[in-house]
């Protein structure tokens, strides 16, 4: 199998969490399901969550497991994730956000690397490229990553800036590159709340 897609999912309300989230959780697993490149498996992981395990209960190409309650943002669900996964790839998706339908295509057409990262593309009057930077904290997030699985590398610091760290260890690895921009559109940045529709 060539990419697990890790959808870690806690649909308890916290400050700067996206409205709606039950309805974006199903939408968000649509887009994996619909991926033009078929050769995926989709994990959801549900943070104490017992709602998103009856939601995505039977789902298509969908294995979900249920862990206990973390800290929020806790590196946890993903790493579950990451240990359940068979895809030789692991790529991520965020419950408020959605694929493009040739979100996968587009990535596989360039993984000649132990781990790629990218653009990906916000709303401004318009779907447009966001320029991303993973060498600065804030500048990017879970979404703008696919490595492989073999790496090993886990999510080891909670709270605030866990995907900067998380990339400080994939860059311990040195075969990787920045690939032209796939399609993750990002629905919902924290703190705008539905500013110039960011919580879409």
């Amino acid at each position: 199998m060539r990419f697990s897609i890790i959808i870690a999912s806690l649909l308890a309300p916290y400050v700067g969490a996206a409205h709606d989230r039950e309805s974006k959780l199903l939408r968000a697993v649509a887009s994996a399901q619909h991926q033009t490149f078929e050769d995926f498996e989709i994990i959801v992981v549900a943070d104490g969550c017992r709602r998103t395990m009856e939601l995505v209960e039977g789902a298509v190409k969908v294995r979900s497991f249920l862990i206990p309650r973390g800290k929020l943002f806790s590196g946890g669900p993903r790493n579950k994730g990451i240990e359940e996964a068979k895809g030789e790839y692991i790529v991520y998706l965020d419950i408020d956000d959605v694929y493009g339908l040739d979100h996968l295509k587009k990535i596989n057409e360039h993984l000649n690397y132990d781990w790629v990262w990218y653009n990906d593309l916000r709303w401004h009057d318009g779907w447009m490229e966001n320029h991303c930077d993973i060498f600065q904290v804030g500048k990017h997030g879970t979404s703008n990553l696919c490595h492989k699985r073999g790496m090993g590398v886990l999510w080891t610091v909670n709270g605030y800036a866990h995907d900067y760290h998380f990339v400080r260890e994939l860059l311990k690895n040195k075969n990787y590159k920045k690939i032209p921009t796939p399609e993750y559109y990002v629905c919902h940045v924290p703190g705008t709340g539905r500013l110039k529709g960011y919580d879409l």
